[in-house]
């Protein structure tokens, strides 16, 4: 039995890396969605990336109804939305906050809020990773927006873990560093040339769906 995969945030960086890489693996079905996918048809293909703006409830809930009317059961969600908000405090604005969370944070909740069902009725060791980051654990000058979104990401996935342990649903929670994607543009003194590639951070990722289910 092949496993069925949920890629969000499938069109940039490390989850259209990891969309990309799990193509190449014949033992998961994997489907992707982000703003810069295609529009939902008829049929569910193996490999692509659907139309979903994850700030959204509406777009989550039709995407749910179509991923259910095809697939009974999930059995992985890699976590990759996310995009940065950077600056000091007194330049951000309560808007930008606002959107960024909404990405960052409040898309996972919606996201687990509807598919829960699915994984629990999985019966081939279902997990949910969460992608922070290391501003998910310390601090950095310019970055209290996005190190507040991961610390909550982390947050979110701690109980998580807890809450669903009586479903033997597994959560993984990363914390990488540096990884070059586009959250980097227009920085200046980060040089992504000394960066972890999107492509091999997506092996990283892969090699979880080999793991035994004692591990959580």
């Amino acid at each position: 039995t092949k496993k069925q995969v949920l890629v969000v945030g499938a069109g940039s960086g490390i989850g259209k890396s990891l969309l990309a890489t799990l193509k190449e693996n014949s033992d998961c079905e994997m489907y992707g969605i982000s703003r810069r996918g295609i529009h939902l048809s008829d049929q569910i293909r193996s490999g692509s990336n659907y139309k979903c703006d994850l700030t959204k409830e509406t777009d989550i809930n039709m995407f749910f109804e179509f991923y259910k009317k095809h697939i009974k059961t999930l059995d992985a969600i890699y976590l990759c939305q996310g995009d940065g908000l950077f600056g000091e405090i007194s330049s951000l604005t309560k808007d930008s906050i606002e959107k960024h969370f909404s990405l960052n944070v409040t898309s996972s909740f919606l996201i687990l809020q509807k598919f829960y069902p699915l994984l629990k009725s999985s019966t081939l060791n279902p997990f949910v990773c969460f992608l922070s980051s290391t501003a998910g654990k310390i601090g950095f000058p310019e970055s209290t927006a996005y190190c507040a979104s991961k610390h909550a990401v982390a947050g979110l996935a701690k109980s998580l873990r807890e809450e669903w342990k009586k479903d033997k649903i597994r959560i993984f929670t990363i914390y990488p560093g540096a990884i070059s994607t586009e959250i980097w543009n227009g920085r200046e003194g980060f040089e992504t040339k000394d960066m972890i590639s999107p492509e091999e951070f997506a092996l990283y990722l892969k090699s979880f769906l080999d793991l035994p289910a004692s591990i959580n």
